[in-house]
């Protein structure tokens, strides 16, 4: 049979493959299913789940998602997930299983989620996604992405649900967590990064949210986005441009409309633009529920109608459902409607095959018995150090003259909530927190430390804040660690079972992450009110945010002695942190989305008409910090820059008594432009390394694509014009160029 002949063109196996399916066997192409419900352990050894078993007799599955996945949503731990080195065993018991109830040995797809690490047990975990975005620093992201890889298809896993490529434009919004910040062009360094990693390890990676997710409606998730196709254009779609050229085979489309169009039943989005316009060639899987939203919407008249016309847009694939029985239905109901035809069936299905061809599965169906990569912790502890941003010090620090701490606070002793959403559950061991890595850096410097938790993250009880007081008095100095939490589990263990406990909502933490969205930014609980109750002791507090989005800063802008913000920084952020406080590690994180003051003032991304937006009646439009804002403990001097022909130079020395890392920002601004653009653009960076005394020089070239204009009909238009330049470590210490264009 030809299409197990792995000399001729993918193409023409896809074909002939394709000849010899029913009807029936392209739709089980085009379904999902959830893995992690699909086993289960006796013995100490993998067997399939009854109901999966005899539901799937027959029946040969495009895709199996989350074999491996631990968190609290499905319920996996270290109790009764897959540990490291199991992952060969389960993933083969599932596709021989599936390569036996296929009339013609079809494999199956295994993906994981992995915006920030791969989900399974044992993993590495890096910073989320904001946390990446605010290391400025692109060639660490492609480590990070080699690490992912490799750590997946040791496993057997040969598609990964990453990077995500939504633009962090409202914080209100649960998922702001996952984006790397609020600018396109960082966002499109950082996704190419990203796709050519994972990609280079051999295997395939999922682009995810197509497209606009970060800018709904009110920040609530799945909502109408708003926008114009000249935005569509110039911002949402820069990142898929550069990450669909370094390789990635298929695209999550998600569940919302963009300017009345529903994205996964839209042909001008999902073929006219993503398949003409960008040329992606894959296949396009729906988010949860996107397919029959179109009907919950109204924007079909039943939900086979609905897959029928997601089906003809260029959705290839249903999301996962929870029965077997469902998988596939919708598209079976519309066959038999005459709604869609085999034809429509072969397109899609094809578009899936011919992905499992290229991956080789058909040669390689199985995964070869090894032991598990090790978690990368150096890379893990990099990224978690640059990811850190200081954004106030009065002198406080690095800790210096201190005999006694206090470290407060809710994020400050707790494993599972500084790693964020999407992060396999750690074993306590795995983890530095804040606590422990002060305490480690304490020691050998003979400072005592005093620990006082203080409060919960969302809970209104002030039972702890005496103790925290009177732990308060007896220090020098405070830290005080607070923020945000995106799990439902508690930290707590079950004493009979050993299986992680989830918490009920009414006792969860949880205030950020997938299903989140919040409608102010205040923080929760009683936090600020724990602040304000430390200030009474009159000692120099050191405020550490922890979190998933940026919150309102103000109370602590104005009154702590220093200021760090660390999104979700992984495993090993509680040591980050610790080195930054005590000044082993010079900070140089930069803000990758701005700080509102409040959420009244929303939007507030830099990158608007004007950078300082006008005032309100009763408060400023400006951010409290913007992007690219972030201190050092040293001081780095620029020269002015010089520009010959198209490229920009700068020298840039390190004046302060540390040597240290700068990131060296490069801002566009077209001065007569035919469209309206934003009054800043960023448009290269540069995170270098530079010892105290020494000067660095760094080039740029301005391309045609920071310059040009994209167009409705997908192509790029340089205007003829003038244009200005600017360099600089912040958007406020910029100094400029002129550059002139045809």
């Amino acid at each position: 049979m030809n299409y197990q002949n792995s000399n001729i063109p993918v193409a023409e196996r896809v074909a002939d493959l394709l000849r010899r399916m029913t009807d029936e066997e392209k739709i089980d192409q085009l379904c999902q299913v959830r893995g992690f419900q699909c086993w289960e352990k006796r013995n100490g050894k993998f067997v399939l789940q009854e109901d999966f078993a005899r539901q799937s007799r027959n029946r040969s599955f495009g895709k199996i998602y989350g074999v491996l996945r631990s968190d609290w949503w499905t319920g996996r731990d270290w109790h009764n997930g897959v540990l490291p080195g199991e992952a060969a065993e389960v993933v083969n018991l599932l596709q021989r299983h599936t390569m036996e109830n296929s009339r013609w040995g079809i494999p199956a797809i295994f993906l994981e989620e992995a915006p920030h690490g791969f989900t399974a047990l044992g993993a590495s975990v890096f910073p989320c996604g904001l946390g990446l975005g605010s290391m400025f620093d692109s060639e660490l992201v492609e480590k990070v992405a080699d690490t992912i890889g490799e750590e997946s298809r040791r496993s057997g896993i040969r598609t990964l649900y990453a990077p995500i490529l939504d633009i962090a434009s409202d914080p209100r919004w649960s998922r702001v967590e996952e984006c790397f910040g609020e600018d396109p062009f960082l966002v499109a360094c950082y996704g190419e990064r990203m796709v050519r990693g994972i990609v280079r390890k051999g295997v395939d990676t999922t682009l995810k949210h197509f497209v606009g997710g970060g800018a709904t409606e009110g920040g609530h998730n799945g909502y109408s986005v708003h926008m114009g196709f000249f935005e569509l254009q110039n911002r949402e779609l820069k990142p898929w441009r550069t990450a669909l050229a370094a390789g990635a085979g298929s695209v999550l489309c998600t569940y919302h409309d963009l300017d009345g169009e529903p994205v996964s039943g839209s042909y001008r989005i999902l073929t006219e633009i993503l398949r003409k316009q960008l040329g992606f060639n894959g296949y396009v899987a729906a988010d949860a529920g996107a397919v029959e939203g179109l009907f919950e919407r109204r924007l079909a008249a039943s939900k086979h109608h609905a897959a029928a016309r997601a089906l003809e847009a260029g959705c290839d694939m249903e999301s996962g459902k929870p029965s077997l029985h469902e998988m596939g239905l919708l598209f079976r109901d519309a066959l038999a409607a005459k709604l869609i035809t085999s034809s429509d069936l072969d397109r899609a299905a094809g578009r899936v095959l011919r992905v499992k061809f290229e991956l080789g599965l058909f040669e390689h169906p199985y995964v070869e018995t090894s032991a598990p990569c090790p978690r990368n912790e150096p890379l893990m502890l990099q990224c978690a150090r640059e990811s850190v941003i200081l954004l106030k010090n009065r002198g406080m620090l690095p800790l210096h003259g201190v005999k006694r701490l206090a470290v407060i606070g809710p994020l400050a002793d707790h494993a599972v909530y500084q790693l964020g959403d999407y992060a396999a559950l750690p074993r306590p061991d795995d983890v530095t927190t804040l606590l422990a890595g002060v305490k480690t850096l304490a020691a050998k410097r003979n400072i005592e430390v005093e620990y006082a938790h203080g409060a919960a993250v969302r809970a209104d009880d002030r039972t702890g804040f005496l103790a925290t007081l009177e732990c308060a008095e007896k220090a020098d100095a405070i830290i005080l660690a607070v923020g945000s939490c995106s799990t439902k589990f508690s930290g707590a263990v079950d004493p009979v079972t050993g299986a992680a406990v989830v918490a009920t909502d009414a006792a969860s933490d949880k205030d950020c992450g997938e299903g989140t969205d919040r409608c102010s930014l205040t923080f929760s609980g009683v936090q600020q009110e724990l602040f304000q109750h430390l200030r009474t002791t009159g000692k120099p507090i050191c405020v550490v945010v922890i979190a998933g989005r940026p919150l309102a800063l103000e109370s602590f802008k104005t009154a702590a002695e220093a200021l760090l913000v660390a999104w979700y920084p992984g495993p090993l952020g509680g040591q980050a942190i610790a080195e930054v406080l005590f000044g082993e590690y010079n900070p140089a994180g930069r803000l990758s989305i701005s700080i509102p003051y409040s959420a009244g003032q929303l939007p507030v991304f830099y990158n608007s008409i004007l950078k300082n937006r006008p005032p309100y009646i009763d408060g400023t439009g400006e951010s409290s910090y913007s992007f690219g804002f972030g201190l050092s403990y040293t001081h780095f001097e620029y020269s002015p820059p010089t520009i010959s022909g198209r490229e920009i130079s700068v020298e840039v020395t390190n004046r302060g008594a540390m040597d240290g890392d700068e990131v060296v920002q490069f801002y566009l601004t077209a001065l007569a432009s035919s469209q309206q653009r934003p009054e800043f653009e960023l448009c290269g960076f540069y995170r270098v390394r530079i010892k105290r005394g020494m000067t660095q020089k760094i080039t740029h070239r301005i391309t045609d694509e920071m310059l040009g204009i994209w167009q409705d009909d997908g192509s790029l238009s340089v205007e003829p014009g003038r244009f200005r330049i600017g360099v600089g470590g912040t958007l406020d210490t910029l100094q400029f160029v002129e550059l002139a264009v045809g």
